[in-house]
């Protein structure tokens, strides 16, 4: 299903538009959004950028793609009322455009494929390939290879989405070389300290 959202996602391909100018757009006016409209100005203020924020006196890490806002706040914007609001976030969540996370003060949501809303694809002799699938490869491969347990993958993939296309081709080669030659495995990274550190820039 994944796949057939991503597939559908960029079957007409990219308008290059800044964030800011769709996001000013649709504030600006009195009346309701559409539910269209709100599904957009959604996207555009989730995280662009991990950042920390206060909530209920506590700073909380929020990563890209994410949000941590409340019911009231999402109603104000959409120019809703709480109940229409929360349905159109349910919904949101039963068709997989967000995912609705635990929390105990706000509401926590993510856009589980923000990299793809965002343009942050890449073409291969194979066809589309996304940020995604890469990292899935990466982790797979590391964890077959170090026999470690696979923790921490949320941190993994922010890391993973920092690096260059170059880092995550050194990464995914390096991962057979760091481990048989660590002296002693027991001590051997997670995958998301392995890529933090860039370890696979190490010299041998």
């Amino acid at each position: 299903m994944e796949e057939d959202f991503l597939k559908n996602l960029l079957a007409k391909g990219y308008i290059l538009l800044p964030k800011a100018m769709l996001e000013n757009s649709l504030t600006q006016g009195t009346q309701p959004l559409s539910e269209f409209e709100a599904t957009l100005l959604l996207i555009c203020r989730v995280n662009y950028r991990d950042a920390t924020c206060v909530v209920a006196g506590k700073s909380q890490l929020c990563p890209r793609g994410e949000s941590l806002q409340s019911v009231n706040t999402w109603a104000e914007l959409f120019r809703w009322n709480r109940s229409r609001t929360r349905r159109f976030l349910s919904k949101l969540a039963q068709q997989g455009i967000i995912e609705l996370l635990p929390h105990s003060h706000t509401t926590h949501l993510r856009v589980p494929h923000y990299e793809a809303w965002t343009g942050f694809i890449k073409q291969s002799r194979k066809g589309a390939y996304s940020a995604e699938k890469e990292f899935d490869d990466f982790w797979e491969h590391y964890h077959l290879t170090t026999g470690t347990r696979k923790v921490n993958v949320g941190r993994a993939r922010r890391e993973w989405n920092r690096m260059s296309a170059e880092e995550r081709k050194q990464a995914y080669d390096y991962v057979d070389n760091y481990y048989y030659n660590l002296k002693d495995v027991r001590y051997c990274k997670q995958a998301a300290t392995y890529l933090k550190d860039k370890t696979y820039l190490d010299e041998d």
